[in-house]
């Protein structure tokens, strides 16, 4: 699992996105914009759900992700905030009604939610830094 570049890229997405938001260059959040910012907290929450069942209620691993992603993207109380919660706590509970154990199936799934994760924040990423033709 790649789950530490993963991180990092979310991390950066975030961190660069919310700061640069400010500069003129930067796209606006559009309607791609707010469907991935979605994605990524239910993903997110999907698995929180996992972690938390596989190591108990102090593995607060996703969950962290999630905070930092509001703090950046939706620091402030609005229906932006509101939705990226109620889409991670939707998650988190829908997984964890899935996933009555930790076996197999939820660390694979896991390891499929950081990687969808890492898909999404690399689109993040493209719709605030887009790559210049060489």
């Amino acid at each position: 699992m790649k789950q530490t570049r993963f991180h990092a890229l979310l991390l950066s997405a975030l961190m660069l996105s919310g700061a640069s938001a400010a500069q003129s260059s930067i796209p606006l959040r559009g309607p791609d914009y707010f469907r991935d910012a979605a994605d990524l907290a239910t993903t997110l929450g999907s698995a929180h759900a996992i972690r938390v069942r596989c190591n108990g209620r102090e593995d607060q691993y996703w969950r962290q992700y999630m905070a930092d992603m509001l703090s950046y993207e939706a620091p402030d109380r609005g229906n932006l905030r509101s939705s990226l919660v109620e889409n991670f706590n939707s998650a988190y509970q829908s997984v964890s009604r899935q996933y009555l154990q930790c076996d197999n199936q939820a660390v694979e799934a896991e390891a499929r939610f950081a990687r969808h994760g890492q898909e999404v924040s690399e689109r993040l990423a493209m719709h605030y830094f887009p790559k210049r033709p060489d």
